[in-house]
């Protein structure tokens, strides 16, 4: 099986920046059980905007990771947070240094 990516941006309501970022911890913890999750995170850069990255063993698992309890809870918080929809594009990984793929 092939390991897939999901790549995105967020950007969050002015002011809300540091909630967004205590919703988005949480939701890394709820991430860390799931099994095939390999990579999960977030990364906060100028003003309001969020970037994210995750490498998962295969899709089953990318799905998987949508679908868990903790995550839908998590997603309740995150929902409000957001100025916009998020930008997120799965990929599928080729070289890299750090990362087994």
């Amino acid at each position: 099986m092939a390991k897939v990516t999901m790549i995105g941006s967020i950007e969050c309501q002015p002011g809300k920046a540091d909630e967004m970022e205590s919703v988005l911890t949480s939701m890394v913890e709820a991430a860390a059980s799931e099994p095939g999750v390999e990579v999960y995170s977030y990364h906060r850069g100028e003003g309001d905007q969020f970037w994210f990255f995750a490498l998962m063993s295969d899709e089953a698992a990318m799905q998987h990771h949508g679908q868990s309890e903790a995550m839908k809870a998590a997603m309740q918080a995150f929902g409000p947070l957001m100025a916009g929809p998020p930008n997120m594009s799965m990929a599928k990984p080729i070289a890299a240094i750090g990362l087994d793929l």
